[in-house]
């Protein structure tokens, strides 16, 4: 049986791999380079299979547990393909122990000798990389139960959960671990609208429905974890048929898009399957799901709410699951992480166990049958069909083994057969996995960067010092750089650079391919309607479905745009940006400027409003009918009158048929109505790009030229420190000494972030 060794540092994103103790070929598909594990473990019992052309292997694994359980996962598929492999797990240190180690680092450079990196921008970047927000977008169809999970989830009822007061802004909720919480309401162009202190759930109500509010920021505990370990922010969304403005649906899209990090929650009615207003959503999250590996398909947590309506004997969870895996595959989601779940009954019952004082006497005794419900009915032991790691499961278990004292009427019980607690330990898996590895990469890498510029320029003043028969050339070098410098002679290439800039004809050639794509997407959905004729209140519903498939489409669009404008415009300019650093950096070897950082572009929404338009359209596309409706007996106009009593033979009474006059309206009118107004504004969204782009890129300019001058005042310091090292003997002996100093107590720093982020063995391995 081949031997193989695998050591995967996620911190580093470095892999080694061993077969039989020889280190794999560069050439080898098993070599995979920076790649996290996440996105090569699926294949790897094949890529083993293609390299030693065996089927059974000895496997052992040096890397953290998180990490060998997706191992372990891709070697149980493998059993069903005829490859064998027994694994072994060499555990090492978790993140925990990490970044109690960073923060002591992070102290010790705030307190050393090193003004340069004791600068507030640097303390504050650190900060910013340490206490780094994470976010979760919580998205749902129509009445799953979106606000009811999300206020399950945060323990209290603050979310507004009734039918009349569905979801219509974007709520932001992040976890600072205070009990109070605080709201701030803001319009669409990010004006304040209203802050409320002690949020309750008549505010949020209030603060939904008021039609001034586009975003409303909340802060308050998110109980299921801590801000010591990342401050978790649930993103709360409308509905594809409820969003306020076409800005609320580009948020959803932009969040379930490919590029962003973002763990999605989507919420499904178990009750409800197939409806029709979530399928544009699911085209987003099945191309999402292709690209990236396994973290692309981790970080969508399928929740399939309202389990608890189920009913004994009538309702089956397994065959309920299996339908909503049908229904996923049929729109090309393959092996979802599904999470049945009960949420009304879990945020009951923690209302219940956490203030029993404000529950009366019917809801208690609703919320009491509802916990029986759960405690004796098998197979509403949600935690059992949950998608869940080995670890995560044994936690669940362990903490049911803890609580279960064998009373049906146990409320601890009845909340982890609620789904509830599976899916928050989910969260935190995917945190720890993915948000808080990158965030140790994030901060290690940050400290490397300004530590080596720091060793660099200290290593450069011991050279200039030692070698004193040059001090005369080496001044005489510097000041020829500071007079390059000062005449801006390089700096002005660069400008010249920026200001030919010009990367709109790209940007109107991609986005008229978008458009076209739009357009195809608004012809599919009309095949077959073009002949129809509707009656008022079916021409409604139609201008409706329209309507929805427009705005989610031009959301879609909008994301597309965005991303687009990012990569084109954004990334050129700091790919200049870049090369002036490094020409500059190249007059003097070794010397490193500041990093500098450019927020994305907001590309600006182009809303449609179709409600303006639907009176118009409905007036155009109406015409009247006579329409039989009915047959009525008259008497026979034939037998009436003075001769009318000589035609004895013809009868007295007739059947005549009823008609009255009915509204029909034309689809293929509103079809061509909608068509002409959506190429107005796809016209309009095309000329609004090409404005943006060329405010965009006249603030970049302006922007970056003054970064520019920045580099070129932090090269001046350098430069004029570097020529205190000329100077005379005495003083540049003192100055050496500091420098020595400095030195030693930097690469006793850099040992000590080095450390860091190394994958050490734990005394012990699990088989």
């Amino acid at each position: 049986m081949t031997e193989i060794f695998i050591k995967y540092n996620p911190y580093k994103l470095e892999t080694v791999v061993r077969i039989d103790g020889e280190r794999v070929a560069d050439n080898s598909e098993l070599n995979v380079g920076d790649k996290r594990i996440q996105e090569w473990v699926e294949d790897l019992p094949m890529l083993l299979q293609e390299e030693c052309n065996e089927d059974s292997f000895d496997l052992t694994f040096q890397g953290t547990l998180m990490d060998f359980e997706d191992l372990q996962e891709s070697v149980e598929e493998a059993k069903t393909k005829g490859i064998m492999i027994h694994l072994t797990h060499i555990p090492a240190k978790e993140v925990t122990h990490m970044e109690l180690a960073i923060e002591e680092v992070f102290d010790e450079i705030i307190h050393g000798p090193i003004d340069e990196l004791k600068t507030k921008d640097l303390q504050d970047a650190f900060k910013k990389a340490l206490n780094s927000e994470f976010e979760i977008t919580v998205v749902a169809t129509m009445s799953a139960g979106k606000s009811t999970l999300i206020n399950s989830l945060l323990q209290r009822k603050i979310m507004p959960s009734s039918q009349e007061a569905c979801t219509a802004t974007i709520a932001r909720i992040k976890d600072t671990d205070d009990p109070d919480f605080f709201a701030v309401a803001y319009d669409d162009n990010g004006n304040k609208v209203k802050s409320v202190n002690d949020v309750t759930l008549e505010d949020m109500s209030k603060l939904n429905a008021d039609e001034n509010v586009s975003t409303i920021h909340i802060e308050g505990d998110i109980p299921f974890t801590s801000t010591e370990e990342m401050s978790l922010v649930l993103i709360d969304t409308p509905g594809p048929n409820n969003s306020r403005n076409e800005n609320h649906l580009k948020t959803t899209f932009k969040n379930l898009d490919e590029s962003s990090k973002a763990l999605v929650l989507y919420i499904l009615n178990a009750t409800q399957l197939g409806v029709n207003d979530d399928s544009k959503l699911l085209d987003v999250v099945a191309n999402s799901m292709k690209v990236g590996g396994k973290q692309s398909k981790d970080r969508y947590l399928f929740v399939v709410n309202k389990i608890d309506n189920f009913r004994k004997g009538e309702d089956d969870v397994q065959q309920s699951l299996e339908k909503v895996r049908k229904y996923l595959a049929d729109r090309d989601i393959h092996n979802p992480n599904l999470f049945p779940a009960a949420a009304l009954p879990a945020l009951d019952i923690r209302e219940l166990m956490k203030n029993p004082a404000a529950i009366d006497e019917d809801l208690e005794d609703e919320i009491l049958m509802t916990a029986r419900k759960l405690n004796r009915n098998q197979q509403l032991h949600l935690e059992h069909y949950a998608t869940l790691t080995s670890s995560t499961k044994k936690k669940i278990f362990d903490r049911l083994a803890q609580v279960d004292d064998g009373d049906i009427m146990n409320l601890e019980t009845a909340l982890i057969h609620s789904g509830i607690p599976a899916i928050e330990e989910t969260i935190r898996l995917y945190v720890e996995k993915y948000a808080r590895t990158a965030k140790i990469k994030n901060v290690v890498d940050t400290f490397h960067k300004k530590l080596e510029s720091s060793k660099a320029f200290e290593e450069m003043k011991n050279a200039i010092a030692k070698n004193t028969e040059k001090h005369a050339q080496i001044r005489e070098q510097i000041s020829m750089i500071e007079d390059k410098l000062n005449s801006g002679e390089e700096a002005q290439k660069f400008k010249e650079k920026i200001e030919v800039l010009d990367i709109l004809p790209e940007l109107k050639d991609e986005s008229k391919k978008f458009l076209r794509q739009q357009q195809k997407e608004l012809d599919r959905f009309l095949i077959g309607k073009a002949n129809q004729e509707f009656t008022h209140h079916e021409a409604e519903t139609f201008i409706n479905n329209l309507s929805n498939h427009a705005n989610q489409s031009q959301a879609k669009l909008a994301t597309e745009l965005e991303k687009l404008i990012d990569t084109k415009l954004v990334k050129t300019a700091l790919y200049l940006l870049e090369e002036y650093k490094n020409k500059i950096v190249s007059l003097i070897d070794g010397l490193e400027t500041e990093e500098i950082f450019l927020e994305p572009f907001q590309l600006i929404s182009s809303e449609i409003d179709f409600s303006q338009e639907k009176n118009r359209i409905m007036e155009t596309a109406k015409y009247t009918e006579r329409v039989k409706v009915g047959e009525q007996q008259v008497h026979n106009p034939s037998r009436q009158g003075f001769f009318g009593f000589f035609k004895f033979w013809k009868p007295k009474y007739i059947t005549e048929n009823v008609y009255e006059n009915r509204e029909k309206i034309k689809a293929h009118v509103i079809a061509e109505e909608y068509g002409l107004l959506i190429q107005e504004h796809q016209r309009n969204l095309g000329k609004s790009i090409e404005l943006h782009a060329k405010e965009e890129l006249k603030k970049l300019k302006f922007d970056y030229n003054r970064k520019f001058e920045k580099v070129d005042q932090l090269l001046r310091e350098k430069l004029n420190e570097l020529t205190k090292f000329t100077n005379d003997a005495e003083t540049v002996q003192l100055l050496i000494d500091e420098s020595k100093q400095k030195l030693v107590w930097l690469e006793k720093i850099e040992r000590k972030v080095n450390n860091i982020i190394e994958i050490e063995e734990v005394a012990y391995a699990l088989k």
